[in-house]
């Protein structure tokens, strides 16, 4: 009789074949008793798939019908894991490569310490392995603006080895899969970032909370799937924030509002200034434009990123 599976990995793959291999393969040395690996396939176009099933044939593939977006995608792979009997979920981005340690010390850590509800490994650039690219953060849900608290930091520069914060990013979280499950996974109104904003937030609500601990690492192709000055993941970037304050700020008050209001004007300004082909004025303006039209998802995109979110929501 085959043993449950206690932790299910969840990579989300659209059109990156060669960054899920990367990601697959630092696994082969990962040893952590039973867990298995989900990749969801949001229906690319690169014969990632049929490529992936050849070198991989011990992972469990998920293909969605169109693009379900980060999203939808890490849905139907939480779908996955409870079916699996997985005690646990580690939802992780197909641009990253893992510690060899990585599963061993987050599921012990999160056993010997139930008040935590999500934690996440210390995150490094890839292209440069020992600067720290995500290693906590805080957010304030009445304006969606966090701020990091070790960025471009060094191991050795850091005094804890558990960094407690309000914020884990989406590339890296590890949690109880009853826990994920019961707070409804990310919402579809997001589609693409913000998501995991308010999953913290939905997760902190019910009283748990949330660390980085540094004793394992993954390292972060940063910004492979969506590229700088692009108009499409600026619309989702500024959308979103707003559809994030809407959804979960508390006692919104006038210095919110300012705060918010600056940060665009800002934003805009310096993009006009700075950038010839205007690509974040535009997804600025048709993110503030959809936003108060109450368009959320995949939104004016729809066609090009081929979306669909059927089947892809926990709720």
């Amino acid at each position: 009789m085959n043993q449950p599976t206690h932790i299910a990995v969840v990579i989300v793959n659209y059109n990156g074949y060669e960054l899920t291999r990367d990601c697959l393969k630092s696994f082969m040395k990962v040893d952590c008793g039973n867990y298995a690996l989900v990749v969801v396939d949001n229906a690319s176009v690169d014969n990632s798939v049929p490529r992936l099933k050849e070198e991989f044939p011990h992972v469990h593939y998920v293909e969605s019908p169109g693009n379900a977006g980060f999203t939808g995608g890490n849905n139907l792979g939480i779908k996955k894991a409870y079916e699996l009997g997985a005690e646990y979920v580690f939802l992780l981005n197909n641009d990253t490569v893992v510690s060899e340690n990585i599963l061993d010390e987050l599921v012990s850590f999160i056993i010997s310490n139930p008040e935590y509800g999500i934690v996440g490994p210390l995150t490094y650039y890839f292209e440069s392995m020992d600067t720290i690219s995500f290693g906590g953060g805080h957010i304030n849900r009445n304006t969606g603006m966090y701020h990091h608290l070790n960025k471009d930091k060094k191991l050795r520069d850091l005094q804890e080895k558990v960094i407690e914060c309000n914020f884990i990013e989406g590339a890296a979280m590890f949690m109880r899969t009853d826990l994920v499950v019961e707070v409804g996974g990310f919402s579809n109104v997001y589609f693409l970032t913000s998501e995991e904003s308010e999953l913290c937030v939905r997760v902190a609500d019910k009283g748990f909370k949330l660390a980085v601990i540094t004793s394992c690492s993954v390292w972060h192709k940063i910004s492979q799937s969506l590229k700088g000055g692009s108009t499409l993941r600026d619309y989702y970037i500024f959308r979103n924030k707003l559809i994030f304050v809407k959804r979960n700020a508390k006692d919104f008050g006038l210095s919110d509002l300012v705060t918010l209001a600056w940060f665009y004007f800002k934003c805009f300004a310096s993009s006009v200034r700075r950038d010839k082909n205007l690509a974040t004025a535009k997804g600025i303006l048709f993110a503030l434009l959809d936003f108060f039209t109450g368009v959320t998802g995949p939104g004016r995109y729809t066609s090009k990123l081929n979306a669909s979110c059927e089947g892809s929501s926990l709720s």
